[in-house]
């Protein structure tokens, strides 16, 4: 995605147009207002949405086919903690109980990782459907920074979680304060140890090669650069939600409890989504104009667009690339539903959703928190 494509989406409406006047810096304000310029006659004679919108989320619908549980039982949401039985493991993904998981992702052999957070363990469901445990023992702790078996080193409240398309899986390891790194053979280490503190937030990036990562902790993104350490790479937020990183490089994040997304760079942050309240706009009106509530899933389709998931709202969001956003897939807080059928036929089917991701095979992984679910949406 280039950086036109998003100040088409993120400046063509008035709201996005400003950059955050407490935090640009003056890299990120100046290019934002270059890009600025660059819309002002499309945005006049009224095309720059036209032209876009209508064929790209054809083409998005066409894409994808039937939606499906691919993890989680849901019969328990007591405190959004479920005893792990010894005969989950191996069996059904889908008869096993995972306790408010806050991401799911898939590897490019199909394979999915889910943070199962409140059983402070990472889930592996196979191919086949089965679900057995890539890391963690079911109890909060920290066994040290040594590499080690992943099965037998405790974790602590796992809420976020990055996969490379080889397998190699990377754990926002909240509760210790760590990113951990489990590799393809099993073993769990160290990537970063964030002196200051994670907070809550389940964002986390890191690059191929492992030179950067950033993460989402409480009302500031931080970022790791190999030989230079932890530092706050823009700050400022109300509470993040997920973060996702654009084929040009620059980040963007939810900000679950301002209803907003931005795209952030060199410190400074533009709205590129919601318009802070919890309703207004919707289905076919500018993203700017519209309200997410409690917005905290984002990824990207190779489209230009992006998905956003609300937690509060228990929808899926298209934001297309002339920035009016149209809805994907609906639900409530108590949805459950059409497991088998055309995701967009009618009716309700997600429950307060927390993370959205994109598989390699272009499946769409929805992560449904407080019940338990993960979801595909299968691409065609």
């Amino acid at each position: 995605m280039t950086r036109r494509g998003w100040a088409r989406g993120a400046l063509a409406g008035a709201v996005a147009a400003c950059c955050i006047a407490a935090s640009c810096g003056d890299d990120g304000a100046a290019s934002d207002a270059s890009d600025a310029s660059d819309i002002a006659g499309d945005a006049e004679d009224g095309t720059a949405a036209d032209e876009v919108t209508e064929d790209e989320f054809a083409t998005v619908v066409a894409r994808y086919d039937l939606l499906s549980t691919v993890a989680g039982l849901g019969e328990d949401r007591v405190d959004g903690v479920n005893d792990w039985l010894p005969a989950f493991e191996g069996g059904p993904a889908t008869a096993a109980e995972l306790s408010r998981p806050h991401v799911a992702m898939a590897d490019v052999a199909g394979v999915i990782y889910i943070a199962d957070k409140n059983a402070h363990a990472i889930r592996r469901v196979a191919t086949d459907g089965t679900i057995t445990t890539a890391a963690g023992t079911g109890e909060a702790g920290d066994d040290g920074d040594l590499p080690g078996p992943g099965v037998a080193r405790r974790l602590s409240a796992p809420n976020g979680l990055w996969v490379r398309p080889d397998g190699v899986v990377y754990v926002l390891d909240l509760g210790n304060s760590k990113v951990r790194r489990l590799g393809a053979d099993g073993a769990l280490t160290t990537l970063v140890f964030d002196a200051e503190g994670m907070e809550d937030g389940r964002g986390l990036w890191v690059s191929d090669d492992e030179q950067l990562a950033y993460w989402a902790s409480g009302e500031r993104v931080r970022r790791w650069r190999a030989g230079i350490g932890v530092d706050s790479y823009a700050s400022g937020f109300a509470e993040l939600g997920n973060l996702a990183v654009a084929a040009d490089g620059a980040l963007f994040v939810t900000d679950r409890a301002a209803n907003l997304v931005y795209r952030v760079v060199d410190g400074g942050r533009t709205v590129v989504a919601g318009n802070g309240e919890e309703t207004g706009g919707g289905d076919g009106a500018l993203a700017t104009a519209t309200g997410l509530a409690g917005v905290r899933g984002i990824a990207f389709m190779d489209t230009g667009g992006m998905l956003l998931a609300t937690h509060l709202g228990s929808q899926v969001w298209y934001v297309d690339t002339a920035g009016v956003i149209h809805l994907f897939l609906d639900g409530d807080p108590d949805a459950h539903g059409g497991d088998g059928q055309f995701f967009r036929n009618p009716g309700k089917k997600v429950a307060e959703v927390r993370a959205v991701t994109i598989a390699p095979n272009g499946d769409v992984l929805v992560t449904e928190s407080d019940y338990g679910f993960v979801r595909r949406v299968r691409h065609r």
